[in-house]
């Protein structure tokens, strides 16, 4: 937790959620909710590739202190899903957005007949970051966009892997579609 204090004590961290960090004390900050977390590229998502084959690319765990979820913190694994290097502290939105969707889901009728692992899936093309619960003794995986989500997802609603894919792919498609070549 020290290195995580003199991260949020910097300026680039001077914000309500770094101050959070900063002055909590030392025996109530605590790492909790490790998930892995899976990028996806446009192409896999425009082409509906099974969002599920997504590669691990690293761990986030949330930073929590009694009554609240501050920051969360990514380490980058490599190939073989071994820590490879600290990737980042977050104190943005996302961050809150898991604490209450993993709350909220606890009580979920979706959840409640299966066991399931929470996941992290990140579409950076696309703005899209959703809560990926993987369902461990089956494929009724279940995907849950973290607010602030593009507006052609609801943010917080559980989609099964198809119907998350019927609302990715267009977006995908006309990103990769878009010429962003600078003009003169």
């Amino acid at each position: 937790m020290t290195g995580l204090r003199e991260i949020a004590r910097s300026a680039q961290f001077a914000t309500a959620g770094g101050v959070a960090l900063m002055t909590a004390p030392a025996d109530t900050a605590v790492l909790s909710a490790p998930h892995p977390v899976h990028h996806v590229g446009l192409d896999a998502v425009a082409a509906r590739r099974p969002l599920t084959e997504a590669p691990t690319t690293g761990w986030r765990f949330l930073v929590a202190t009694e009554s609240t979820a501050v920051a969360s913190s990514e380490v980058a694994t490599d190939a073989n899903g071994q820590p490879e290097r600290f990737e980042q502290v977050s104190e943005g939105p996302y961050v809150q957005s898991t604490a209450w969707t993993l709350r909220d889901l606890a009580g979920a009728p979706e959840v409640q007949t299966d066991t399931y692992e929470p996941h992290l899936l990140k579409i950076p093309g696309i703005y899209v970051v959703a809560l990926w619960l993987r369902q461990l003794d089956g494929d009724g995986n279940l995907f849950v966009p973290l607010a602030p989500a593009p507006d052609f997802l609801e943010a917080g609603r559980v989609y099964r892997e198809d119907d998350l894919l019927d609302r990715l792919a267009e977006p995908a498609r006309q990103r990769l579609e878009f010429d962003d070549t600078p003009q003169s």
